[in-house]
């Protein structure tokens, strides 16, 4: 199970502050109480403590060493907290608690399987309660009560959830179409370049090799005077057409794709998310539209598995040559929150196919490989001779 990215700062504000009022209450309200000794009442603070503590940690956007598996252990260790507070502390507030753990829930497990799982966690606290506490009959008002409560805290963080998904998949298209924008709009000047330079090199080139085909026979069977300005004319006729010859040339090579541009077109609105390097060592003018627009979508689908899956912050894209091929070399510093997880251990899903798909159309190659250093993909296709 891969866990959801969780960035709710204002919210996880929020949420510490309403563990730390009802900390404060419980505080207010057991102090000199007789039905809670000291001892309990001091474990009622410290169970507060490692909730809030708890909460901080599930809800922080930074890694830790193994991802996955540290913040199951944090969400269930809260629960545990939960039932552990309901057996010590006899008011029913401290439900609050539970919509709060309630509202990180989507982010660790289907939305349906949360709903449905919901009667059973929500009633576990409250039958904790019961058997303690010896309650009358409203308990169950109130645990209905709280268990509503624990549905609409799901409903919302389960339609935020969305939004985020919905709003990150509008930013990557819109990434995309930047891009790839560009390279259209590349291909269209130089399609438009090629046209003008084969129609200079076509026309004008053809009319000054004429003229300068005319100027050596003038100059053959002109009177000596007027050799001079006639062999003068043929210098300047010649002139003009290396010239041309030149300006076509220019217009050729300069309207090549670059692909450089495209890339960062596509990597501009991240710089404040990810850091991204791009090392070329190779000349890359030479790519038709179809071997650049291939080689940008694998490497945008690249960067969006690193922004989705992964808490990189560093993305490299190194650009080179070798053995006539070229190679992408692309990686991330979004270790793998699994030690264990070994070079070949890599699950394909569809974006992973579309990459391999794409450079197979270029005859080329794909391969990818995990680690706890991060993710590696490296293409290649043969260069054009």
């Amino acid at each position: 199970m891969k866990l959801s990215q969780l960035r709710m700062a204002p919210e996880q504000s929020g949420a510490i502050i309403t563990i730390l009022v009802v900390a404060a209450t419980n505080a207010w309200l057991l102090a000199g109480s007789e039905r809670v000794g000291v001892t309990n009442f001091v474990a009622i603070m410290l169970c507060f403590a490692l909730f809030s503590v708890g909460f901080w940690l599930v809800t922080q956007d930074k890694p830790f060493r193994h991802e996955q598996w540290a913040r199951v252990a944090l969400v269930g260790m809260e629960y545990a907290l939960v039932l552990l507070l309901f057996s010590l502390s006899p008011i029913t507030f401290n439900a609050i608690l539970l919509v709060i753990w309630s509202a990180v829930l989507p982010y660790f497990m289907p939305f349906k399987r949360a709903l449905l799982l919901s009667p059973l966690w929500s009633a576990l606290p409250w039958l904790v309660f019961g058997w303690v506490w010896q309650s009358n009959s409203s308990l169950w008002i109130n645990a209905l009560l709280f268990w509503t409560f624990n549905l609409f805290a799901l409903v919302m963080m389960e339609s935020r959830k969305n939004a985020e998904r919905q709003t990150q998949r509008a930013e990557e298209a819109n990434r995309e179409l930047r891009a790839l924008q560009d390279l259209m709009q590349q291909a269209s000047r130089k399609e438009e370049r090629t046209r003008i330079a084969r129609d200079i090199h076509d026309l004008v080139g053809h009319h000054l090799t004429g003229l300068s085909l005319h100027l050596q026979v003038a100059s053959r069977t002109a009177s000596p005077d007027q050799r001079p300005a006639i062999d003068q004319c043929l210098g300047i006729a010649r002139l003009l057409l290396a010239d041309v010859r030149e300006a076509v040339s220019d217009m050729r090579e300069f309207g090549q794709l670059n692909l450089l541009q495209a890339l960062e077109a596509l990597t501009e609105p991240l710089k404040n998310k990810i850091q991204v390097n791009i090392d070329c060592q190779t000349n890359i003018n030479h790519l038709t539209l179809l071997q650049a627009t291939n080689l940008l979508r694998c490497i945008q689908e690249s960067l969006t598995n690193t922004m989705r899956h992964s808490r990189a912050n560093e993305f490299a894209i190194s650009i080179y040559s070798n053995a006539n091929q070229l190679h992408i070399d692309i990686k991330d510093n979004g270790g793998s929150s699994s030690a264990s997880l070994s070079v070949n251990n890599v699950v394909q899903g569809n974006g992973l196919k579309g990459i391999e798909e794409r450079m197979s159309e270029l005859n080329g190659t794909a391969a990818f490989s995990n680690s706890s250093t991060g993710f590696h993909t490296l293409l290649a296709l043969p260069e054009a001779k």
